[in-house]
């Protein structure tokens, strides 16, 4: 997959980076409206879009979930907090 999404707090509307190849999106946006953008500035770039989902360029499906970070769970953040 070509086009990564990026989840920010800091951005108010879909952000394009063509440098990077990076999509930011809002935070909170919830998950429906994540792919109505996603799918609107890809249109944009001239990117044909599926009846469903989002595609990049290269034909793959655009993961839309937000990356989690794992916890850190070592003895010390146990016995004393994060």
């Amino acid at each position: 997959m070509c086009v990564l999404v990026r989840f920010s707090t800091h951005e108010p509307h879909p952000v394009w980076d063509a440098r990077s190849l990076i999509l930011t999106v809002p935070d909170g946006l919830i998950p429906s409206l994540t792919a109505i953008a996603v799918r609107a500035v890809l249109e944009q770039l001239g990117i044909a879009q599926p009846q469903f989902g989002a595609r990049c360029w290269c034909g793959e499906s655009v993961d839309l979930t937000p990356r989690v970070p794992e916890q850190r769970r070592s003895g010390q953040v146990i016995r004393n907090g994060a």
